[in-house]
């Protein structure tokens, strides 16, 4: 699985990334080299991963920014799917990963606009008391 230093990249190749897209017409590919190149200009690693590519716990737990040991948890626990490669060495589907990896992103947003939003009640209540 590829990955792209944001800092050893050349400000000088992201401007010509930025000019290749910007030739293109509005669709996915236009989107995607968009997205990198707003990704390295911000200083952020990128990983180039296939949809067809199945990754290794190792590389799973690197996207998620998750520890190794965490992550056979999850896959223990069934909450990501996985496959078994030889005698037991696991491996996790592209889109599997990049699904679950959604599932968790929204819940952490449920649960920080509950949060918010308990803040909200507990100040209406303390206005109460004024």
């Amino acid at each position: 699985m590829p990955k792209l230093d944001a800092s050893n990249v050349p400000t000088t190749e992201i401007a010509v990334l930025e000019s290749a897209f910007h030739q293109l017409p509005d669709g996915a590919l236009r989107t995607t080299l968009e997205n990198l190149s707003l990704a390295l200009r911000g200083g952020h690693d990128t990983f180039v991963v296939s949809e067809k590519e199945d990754l290794t716990p190792s590389e799973a737990a690197k996207l998620l920014g998750v520890s190794r040991t965490h992550l056979y948890k999850i896959l223990d626990s069934g909450a990501l799917a996985h496959h078994i490669v030889g005698a037991r060495d696991r491996r996790i589907a592209a889109p599997d990963l990049i699904a679950y990896r959604a599932r968790m992103l929204a819940m952490q947003k449920r649960h920080a606009e509950d949060l918010a939003h308990a803040d909200d009640l507990d100040d209406l209540a303390l206005d109460e008391f004024d």
